[in-house]
C-alpha cells in the first residue's frame, strides 16, 4: 500500500464520525440521477460489488431498489459499522487486494479520487477483468488538475487526485471499456464531481 493510500485510510479510520456528520445521508439530486441511470438495464439478481461503502448510504439506496450489494471498505472501522447495520461487508483495498470475479456491476462513489493516477489506472484494469461481459463500472471523481492533500471535512489529511474528462476517458478506453458516459458540471474548476459509467462490451473482451 502506498503512503498516500495508507495515510488516507488511517485518517478515515480515526475519524469516521466526522465523515458521517459531514456527508449527506440521503441519495438525491445528481447522485440519484446518476445511480438510477447506471442501473437502468441492470437486472435485480446482478452481482454488485461496492468499494468504499462507508456507512452504507448508497448500498441502502440500492437495496431499496431491490438489489443485493456486497459492501467493502479499506477502512476497518467502516466495515465494523456496516456489519453492525446488517450488511454483508468485508475489508477490501481495491489497490492491494484481489477482486472477486464474475461481477455484473461495480460501484465506487468518491473512492478513486483518493488514488494516484497509476493506482486508479491499475484498479480500473482490475475491475475490467473482474466484470462479466456487459458489466458496468460506475464511479465518481473530482474534476481538476494535479493532486494534493486536504484536511477538510475530517480534520485529518486525505490525498486527492483530480481528473479531467479527457484524462479519465483515455484510461477507460485504453483499458477496453466502451459505452463511456461522463456527466457532471465539467465547465468549472476544482472540486466539481464527474459521474462516470463505463461498460465492458462483448467486443471489448
Amino acid at each position: 500500500m502506498s503512503e498516500t493510500n495508507s495515510r488516507t485510510v488511517e485518517s478515515y479510520n480515526a475519524h469516521i464520525q466526522e465523515y458521517i456528520d459531514g456527508t449527506p445521508h440521503e441519495v438525491s439530486g445528481v447522485v440519484k440521477d446518476w445511480l438510477d441511470g447506471s442501473l437502468a438495464d441492470v437486472p435485480k439478481d446482478a452481482r454488485i460489488l461496492e468499494f468504499g461503502s462507508a456507512f452504507g448510504r448508497d448500498a441502502e439506496y440500492l437495496a431499496g431498489l431491490g438489489y443485493t450489494v456486497e459492501c467493502t471498505d479499506a477502512t476497518p472501522a467502516f466495515v465494523d459499522l456496516l456489519q453492525q447495520k446488517g450488511f454483508d461487508a468485508k475489508v477490501l483495498n481495491a489497490i492491494t487486494d484481489e477482486l472477486p470475479q464474475g461481477l455484473d456491476f461495480v460501484l465506487a462513489n468518491a473512492v478513486l479520487l483518493h488514488f494516484t493516477r497509476d493506482e486508479a489506472s491499475q484498479v480500473i484494469k482490475k475491475v475490467f477483468d473482474a466484470l462479466n461481459t456487459n458489466g458496468k463500472f460506475a464511479f465518481t471523481l473530482k474534476q481538476g488538475e494535479g493532486e494534493g492533500w486536504s484536511e477538510e471535512k475530517l480534520g485529518a489529511p486525505r490525498f486527492f487526485c483530480y481528473w479531467t474528462e479527457p484524462q479519465i476517458r483515455e484510461v477507460l478506453e485504453s483499458t477496453g471499456f466502451g459505452d463511456i458516459d461522463i456527466s457532471g458540471d465539467k465547465a468549472t474548476a476544482n472540486a466539481t464531481w464527474l459521474q462516470i459509467v463505463a461498460k465492458k462490451n462483448e467486443g471489448n473482451v
